[in-house]
């Protein structure tokens, strides 16, 4: 019997791909910017074999893991075939052995690489139901992540359903019985949530769906491209979403950065926009209107909402006026309201009635002595500059009870003698 036909599959497999990739070297001549490509690939498929061979299960999932996510060295078609029968030949021979979840994420890099979204499709439910058999460690949460791609793929497909029973049902379920589900788990769940929200054009809910998928993944590791196409899209739903008056986790969020002016982003416009309404700032909002016209009339989603948004930013520099008195001294006449807002004094009412039924403020409404009494406002989340003015306040507050306690101390002390 020959030395060949003693191997196993996965072992040939791995043998014919090395001798491929051998042959393709020999042929790439020194000058031919193709040759690192083809080495580095051989040094890769080299790593396997030898993992494989020791048995290091565990270097060899961390070897695999990011041998599929580097599209960068695996970028052809036939480097997409050669990974998708990389997992299906050589991974099948040993994934019993190796973590259910990292193995699902093996699966879901590789998939990327199927021809077309039936081919991805089969290929995961494929993936997913292995997994299921393997019962390794962390196996439900794997099939939770596997499903949620699958979903994902329906869902860009066209075909919503799936993505509706998941993000509200099914994988919602699943992830509300465990302590601690994997942050790559509660991550998919998310960002399927998200795009399911986009599809529905639901800018509220898109909006808070992006905000938890971002805080379980690196800004750095979706790369420049996805990172902006996300960026924009936050900033656009935190606008545009019914509901959101708080901006600062966008804000304060390292994705933010990705749209800023010093970024170089031809999206600083739309991040300013975002500061803008964070400030309540109204001035601000109207000259941004004036600067950025070309641009603001380039996103028909803002052009088709620009009443709403005045409406908000309106509502926000109320809400400035609000946040700026002390808790105790939360009296305003609606004359100073009508100018801060830009807004004729029965305009004023309404904006209060809309706030008010918005529960962003609690309090009444006094038309005699025209002012409106605020008892209670919606707390917001603090940026830098609204914490130094917050410290402030506090100083301020810390003063006047060491001079009234300097007061009582003295009539104390009269009042003694």
């Amino acid at each position: 019997m020959s030395s060949t036909s003693s191997l196993s599959a996965a072992e040939q497999f791995i043998d014919d791909a090395i001798s491929s990739h051998q042959s393709h070297q020999a042929t790439t001549t020194n000058g031919d910017g193709d040759l690192n490509i083809v080495e580095n690939k051989l040094q890769v498929l080299k790593e396997l074999k030898e993992l494989y061979a020791q048995k290091l299960w565990h270097q060899l999932t961390e070897s695999l893991e990011l041998t599929v996510a580097n599209q960068s060295l695996f970028s052809s078609p036939d480097d997409g075939e050669l990974l998708v029968n990389l997992y299906k030949i050589f991974v099948n021979d040993f994934e019993e052995r190796l973590n259910a979840l990292r193995l699902a994420r093996v699966a879901v890099h590789v998939s990327s690489r199927c021809k077309n979204r039936e081919e991805a499709i089969e290929f995961l439910t494929s993936a997913m139901e292995k997994i299921k058999t393997t019962r390794q460690t962390s196996f439900e949460e794997a099939v939770v992540y596997v499903r949620l791609h699958i979903a994902l793929l329906y869902l860009h497909g066209g075909d919503e359903s799936k993505a509706k029973t998941e993000v509200a049902k099914d994988a919602k379920q699943d992830l509300a019985q465990w302590k601690a589900p994997d942050p790559s788990v509660s991550a998919a769940y998310h960002y399927l949530a998200a795009q399911l929200y986009k599809h529905n054009r639901d800018f509220a809910n898109f909006y808070g769906s992006g905000i938890l998928y971002m805080a379980y993944v690196d800004a750095t590791a979706l790369g420049d491209e996805v990172a902006t196409e996300l960026a924009v899209d936050l900033a656009l739903a935190a606008l545009l979403g019914e509901g959101v008056y708080n901006f600062a986790e966008f804000l304060a969020h390292p994705i933010s950065k990705y749209i800023s002016k010093e970024n170089g982003s031809e999206f600083g416009w739309l991040l300013d926009m975002v500061q803008v309404f964070n400030d309540g700032d109204l001035n601000a909002y109207d000259l941004l209107c004036e600067r950025y016209a070309e641009q603001l009339n380039a996103q028909p989603a803002l052009v088709a909402h620009e009443r709403k948004l005045r409406e908000k930013i309106t509502i926000l520099a109320f809400l400035r006026i609000v946040f700026e008195l002390p808790a105790e001294k939360r009296e305003i006449n609606l004359a100073d309201i009508a100018v801060r807002t830009k807004l004729t004094v029965d305009g004023v009412e309404y904006l209060l009635m809309k706030t008010l039924s918005a529960g962003l403020i609690r309090g009444e409404i006094d038309e005699v002595s025209s002012k409106v009494v605020v008892t209670w406002a919606m707390p917001r989340i603090l940026l830098k500059p609204q914490i130094r003015e917050l410290a402030d306040r506090l100083d301020q507050w810390i003063a006047k009870v060491s001079s009234t306690t300097a007061s009582l101390q003295s009539e104390l002390m009269i009042t003694a003698n």
